[in-house]
């Protein structure tokens, strides 16, 4: 019963000190990053509701006048959209390296194109197997030497 007395005058001298006009040095706990104050952009895409019957209002094509609306299912109600975006597929690309997805002993590989030419930097070695990418990701037209000697790869 004590220790419920005394964390109690603590909240409320701590209560009485933001009152006081000093600032709460805690942090929130619960703090998701979201910050109210910031105003939404153009660009930001939310969902709107109908102010009568507060049902999601849907994008709706007006043909006539070429131009998105949003509308109610439920009742008529419905708003001229003020941007004619209603959604976005940002698909972000990894940047990785390439060297990562080569396959274990693919030197040992008989398909694969053979140059006689090629220097390891590694063990200087002169023959290595070399392909190009097949990742629809690599906008690049490198291709990727593996030493048959060492497995060492580099792209060249």
């Amino acid at each position: 019963m004590a220790d419920y007395d005394i964390a109690e005058n603590e909240q409320h001298n701590a209560y009485q000190d933001n009152e006081d006009g000093e600032e709460d040095e805690e942090e929130d706990l619960l703090d998701m990053g979201n910050d109210y104050n910031n105003t939404t952009d153009e660009s930001t895409l939310l969902m709107k509701f109908c102010p009568h019957d507060s049902s999601m209002l849907y994008p709706q094509e007006d043909r006539r006048n070429r131009s998105l609306r949003y509308a109610c299912r439920l009742c008529r109600y419905s708003e001229v959209s003020h941007q004619p975006l209603i959604f976005r597929n940002v698909l972000e690309r990894e940047v990785g390296n390439v060297l990562n997805n080569v396959p274990a002993n693919v030197s040992a590989d008989p398909t694969l194109a053979r140059s006689q030419n090629a220097n390891c930097q590694n063990c200087g070695h002169y023959e290595a197997v070399f392909f190009q990418p097949n990742d629809s990701r690599s906008d690049t037209l490198a291709l990727i030497f593996v030493c048959c000697n060492c497995d060492y790869k580099w792209v060249n």
